[in-house]
């Protein structure tokens, strides 16, 4: 007949169980019977049923153990219906520290420099198919093993010695213990009793002093312990997962919430002022609407982490992004100000500015009493060169900005002619740009290109110069507006150096340029000739000083042509009463 909950209370009413294998119908658990107990029945003394834990105090004779009863507590499933009993488990004190077979042949006393009080063996009566319900969660999470062993550890503040599974392997023993309900502890200071835990209530000092009060009032509920030591060199490696809080209040609004730490130690390593403690603490984190699960780095306390849902923030932030579906989004906040970054890539390319970008991610900011701010990241490529690009919203829609160390001026032209409609002055094409950076943002009437970079100027004759250029493309309603100017640059030595204003010609297939330099107080010829001309043989040499002196320069650079035409330099001079005139080609 199978053994009810009933029974069992009714049996131990009058201080004494006895359960016998042929109650329970599952092999499993009968064979605990054979194996470990040496006999079908067990037999409780002073036995007291607690109802509630479905458990049964007293002392039982384990024979393997010896023949005098052992403090024992056992406690029991059920089966779906709640009614039936269809197996337990039997935790002994065991007499002595070393165990004999058939139990793990373990010598548990070196676990007496922990702090160790009493071995233990645990038996896994327990049946092996799926009609039995754990009454805990513990009994759910427990490994399947038939016999494992363990000791009992008294600690402070504590009403009942606290059981902590053991075993060894090559010399080094390990003791664990779950605590899927929690187990209070008075204060964290109480961590330092734990087994092997000696340090590790200098957890507070691992925590800013704007937190030390948080930590005051925590009340911590320790969730796991593992440590292993091992005795020949006396090594004690360990690590704790407590619950500090339910919910802290943080500034800024924000609230973090299901607290927990995890707290790892090592004696080997004495690196850090906690003798090898390092905490790694992590929650829920609340702030400007936004929910995330998320570890804190200490001290600095920066929440990192991923966002389950960010469709309210990019509602709020950027709609037309959310209409394209977003992926992983990372969660970036500072618990100190309340700001927060979100990252993540968009499932559906967004097209900027009239661009289609590769990989696209996006970026949003804001918390504290910072506005929200959207930044898009991609890729785009021109003439075969991936660059990277950044775009931004304005009061008009997103704008885009893109910064390349080096390109070929032709490879933009072409891009912009393809993507705007128009390319850049043919005069320029030969350049290739440094440190170019270009946007294209939205107008009234269409789009505006903006450029600026540095360059160097093929000029004829060997001739070089440099320039910084600012190009613009303007797109409306009616014909593109091209225009390129910027800073000319002519000269080797430094005291030849000349700065002229350049101006391309706006129509995008003219080939050429101009530049002009004034000054009010003038130079004289040879000095405005000498960036011209070759440095050595005073190719100026001669000619005279009594002059009127040189107020303006002006060159007209013409590029050469496909059908052959080779490149052409004018420079002209302008005095009061004179004019000279220079032209170079190749």
């Amino acid at each position: 007949m199978p053994l009810s909950i009933e029974e069992i209370a009714e049996r131990a009413r009058n201080g004494s169980l006895r359960l016998q294998a042929e109650e329970f119908t599952d092999p499993a658990v009968r064979s605990v019977f054979s194996t470990y107990l040496g006999s079908p029945e067990l037999n409780f003394s002073d036995a007291e049923f607690t109802a509630e834990s479905m458990t049964v105090r007293g002392h039982c004779v384990v024979p393997a153990l010896g023949p005098e009863p052992c403090p024992a507590v056992a406690e029991f499933l059920a089966d779906a219906s709640g009614r039936t009993v269809v197996g337990f488990v039997l935790v002994v004190d065991a007499p002595k520290w070393r165990l004999p077979e058939p139990f793990p042949a373990y010598d548990l006393s070196p676990l007496q420099a922990l702090g160790a009080q009493a071995p233990v063996v645990v038996l896994d009566a327990t049946p092996t198919t799926d009609d039995a319900t754990p009454r805990t969660d513990r009994d759910a999470e427990r490994e399947r093993t038939p016999a494992v062993t363990g000791a009992r550890w008294e600690l402070p503040g504590l009403d009942e010695p606290v059981l902590f599974l053991a075993s060894v392997h090559e010399g080094t023993f390990t003791v664990s213990a779950r605590f899927p309900d929690g187990l209070t502890l008075p204060s964290l200071r109480h961590m330092a009793d734990l087994p092997g835990c000696t340090g590790a209530d200098a957890v507070t000092e691992h925590f800013p002093t704007e937190w030390q009060g948080l930590l005051a009032s925590a009340l911590p509920a320790l969730r796991e312990v593992t440590v292993s030591y091992t005795p020949g060199d006396g090594r004690i490696a360990g690590a704790l997962e407590v619950d500090l809080a339910h919910e802290w209040p943080l500034p800024a609004g924000m609230t973090l919430s299901q607290v927990r730490a995890r707290i790892t130690l090592d004696s080997a390593d004495r690196q850090d002022g906690w003798g090898g403690l390092s905490v790694e603490l992590s929650g829920h984190l609340s702030v400007g609407g936004l929910e995330s699960a998320v570890t804190v780095e200490l001290p600095a306390l920066t929440a990192h982490g991923e966002l389950a849902d960010g469709g309210g923030l990019f509602e709020r932030a950027a709609p037309d992004i959310a209409q394209n579906g977003m992926g992983r989004l990372s969660f970036l906040c500072d618990l100190r100000e309340g700001v927060f970054v979100v990252a993540g890539e968009l499932l559906s390319p967004l097209e900027i500015a009239g661009v289609r970008i590769e990989d696209q991610s996006v970026l949003v900011s804001g918390g504290g009493d910072r506005a929200l701010e959207v930044t898009l990241a991609g890729t785009l490529v021109v003439g075969g060169t991936r660059i990277g690009v950044r775009a931004a919203r304005t009061a008009r829609g997103w704008g885009l900005t893109v910064e390349a160390d080096r390109i070929a001026l032709r490879d933009i032209s072409a891009w912009t002619e393809q993507t705007l409609g128009s390319g850049l002055p043919a005069s320029l094409a030969e350049l290739t740009l440094r440190e170019l950076c270009f946007e294209i943002v939205p107008t009234p009437s269409g789009r505006l290109f903006a450029a600026a970079g540095s360059a160097e100027f093929p000029l004829p004759a060997g001739l070089r110069a440099r320039a910084h250029l600012t190009t613009r493309i303007s797109t409306g309603d009616g014909p593109s507006e091209v225009e390129a100017t910027g800073s000319l640059l002519l000269g080797g030595p430094e005291s030849s150096l000349m700065e002229l204003d350049l101006v391309a010609d706006k129509d995008p297939d003219a080939t050429s340029w101009s530049a002009t330099w004034a000054a009010q107080e003038g130079i004289t010829l040879a000095e405005a000739l000498a960036p011209l001309l070759p440095a050595t043989g005073a190719p100026t040499a001669g000619l005279p000083n009594l002059l009127p002196a040189v107020e303006k320069v002006s060159l007209r650079y013409t590029a050469p042509t496909a059908a052959g035409a080779a490149a052409s330099l004018v420079l002209t001079t302008d005095a009061r009463q004179a004019r000279a005139v220079l032209v170079v080609t190749d």
